[in-house]
């Protein structure tokens, strides 16, 4: 269902841009637009083929975890491009005019960070981020920079670090859209970390103040997976 919802959620930004001047940027949102629809449609696919198995028992409790999982990451990943796209598309409104006569915009400066993350640059684009967040501590664009920073450090296994990056999000940026995503990541970073009990506080807080959000799908889920461990454990 969550990802029927997204799906949906997709399509107004076929036609972001429309009244853009910037042919270029448009060029490339339309192109990273295709390649989110593919990826939902595999997404798709994966978890019928998982949860199918599952029922006839043809996989174990542990693969079936592990495939769920991937696709938890997948789709949180999804889930903060689509949002960078809104934002970005938003940015692209301004004038040429206005960009050359102010120097680099703060989301040209983020959009540079924010590349080097999406090839895998991710020492390079913690850099990017952090010299973001410095210069521009009050944009909009802020509390994303400091989630990407989180998922940096997660990209490259550094769970207690990322662990304390998402944690900023709520310290600076309480009204953020991105504080839900962030507690997430957290319990995510806390469970690698063999820290199940704080995790599942976590994962608990999540249900309650965001009953209604795409992370409250996932917290549900990861605390059934707990809960099911632990009887198998009695």
């Amino acid at each position: 269902m969550y990802i029927k919802i997204l799906s949906v959620l997709l399509m107004p930004f076929l036609f972001v841009g429309c009244a853009t001047t910037f042919q270029s940027d448009l060029s490339n949102m339309k192109s990273e637009i295709a390649q989110l629809q593919v990826s939902f449609n595999s997404i798709e696919s994966k978890q019928a083929d998982v949860y199918s198995k599952y029922e006839t028992n043809l996989v174990t409790t542990d693969t079936t975890n592990a495939s769920i999982q991937e696709l938890y990451k997948k789709i949180s990943q999804l889930s903060q491009r689509l949002q960078d796209l809104e934002i970005l598309a938003k940015k692209g409104n301004i004038s040429s005019d206005t960009k050359a006569a102010s120097g680099p915009l703060p989301s040209d400066v983020y959009k540079n960070a924010y590349n080097d993350f999406l090839i895998g640059k991710y020492d390079v684009a913690i850099v990017g981020f952090k010299s973001f967040i410095k210069k521009y501590s009050n944009n909009e664009l802020a509390p994303q920079a400091q989630y990407y920073i989180g998922e940096s450090l997660y990209a490259c296994n550094k769970w207690a670090e990322a662990y304390e990056q998402y944690k900023k999000i709520e310290d600076k940026y309480a009204d953020s859209e991105f504080v839900s995503s962030a507690r997430l990541k957290m319990a995510l970073c806390l469970e690698l970390l063999g820290k199940k009990n704080d995790s599942a506080a976590i994962l608990e807080s999540i249900l309650l103040d965001y009953p209604n959000s795409a992370e409250a799908f996932t917290a549900k889920e990861k605390i059934k997976i707990y809960t099911n461990a632990k009887s198998q454990q009695k």
